[in-house]
């Protein structure tokens, strides 16, 4: 019996409307964001794979209207504040603290401590949540507050988590990891390495003196980004109760949150 051939795999239907010149001002506007320093216009076109002359019109306009700006003395090109205040009036963080406060709510009464989640920003780590303890005694951090990626057990998971070649043009770029020793950046990679078949750590924090930080990655929930839950622990656990007890409750929260945030 002759086998049949194996059915040929779709291919994906194009877009029925494509508006060329906006999405190559999109594409721009998200190379410039994850860059974390200013680019040139031959940079930009290079990996843009535009000719020189389309990008220079592109930063034109956007430049004019206010969402890059051209350092004057290397003229590269950075996104402006007012692309920030832009996302910022987006009403997904006001959905984001309605979907999450629940769940977060119920971790904190159940292990006694405060929780804060937390995203990667350019090449910084932003509290965008932070939910009190009910109890007297806690850590709390402040919302919007933001710390180096690689001096906090968060930015580590988020910078671990990231495709290896843009976590090392990332840390290339940051100026907290240019003033480590070279032993220190090779430390500091090799850290991140074994970290990305992990998706949670339990470690004291560098920041806070006598505190456990325990930080769980929540895969592609917000906004397709990754994002970590942590829980700043005050109070003394032995590591069987970390096991055990503590590890599993945060992470069942984190699955309850990521489960919303995708839902968005």
């Amino acid at each position: 019996m002759q086998e049949s051939a194996p059915p040929t795999a779709a291919k994906p239907e194009p877009a029925k409307y494509s508006v060329p010149a906006f999405e190559q001002g999109l594409d721009l506007l998200e190379l410039l964001m994850d860059s974390p320093l200013p680019l040139s216009q031959k940079t930009i076109a290079g990996r843009m794979q535009r000719p020189v002359s389309s990008v220079f019109r592109l930063l034109n306009c956007l430049e004019q209207r206010g969402y890059v700006q051209r350092d004057p003395e290397t003229s590269g090109y950075s996104p402006t504040m007012r692309l920030y205040r832009l996302a910022h009036t987006y009403p997904a963080h006001v959905r984001f603290r309605e979907l999450a406060m629940a769940p977060m709510q119920a971790l904190a009464r159940q292990v006694g401590e405060s929780c804060h989640l937390s995203i990667r920003e350019g090449d910084r780590v932003r509290v965008i949540y932070n939910q009190p303890s009910p109890h007297m005694h806690s850590l709390n951090v402040s919302e919007d507050t933001t710390y180096s990626l690689i001096d906090t057990t968060a930015g580590k998971m988020l910078l671990a988590h990231l495709p290896a070649s843009i976590r090392d043009g990332w840390l290339t770029g940051l100026s907290d990891f240019q003033a480590l020793s070279k032993k220190q950046q090779s430390e500091l990679k090799q850290q991140l390495q074994s970290l990305q078949r992990k998706k949670f750590m339990t470690v004291p924090s560098r920041l806070t003196p006598g505190v456990l930080d325990v930080d769980v990655l929540l895969e592609d929930a917000w906004l397709g980004e990754n994002a970590v839950l942590a829980v700043p622990c005050i109070q003394k656990r032995s590591k069987t109760e970390i096991k055990t007890d503590l590890l599993p409750t945060i992470q069942d929260a984190a699955s309850q949150i990521t489960t919303l945030l995708k839902g968005m």
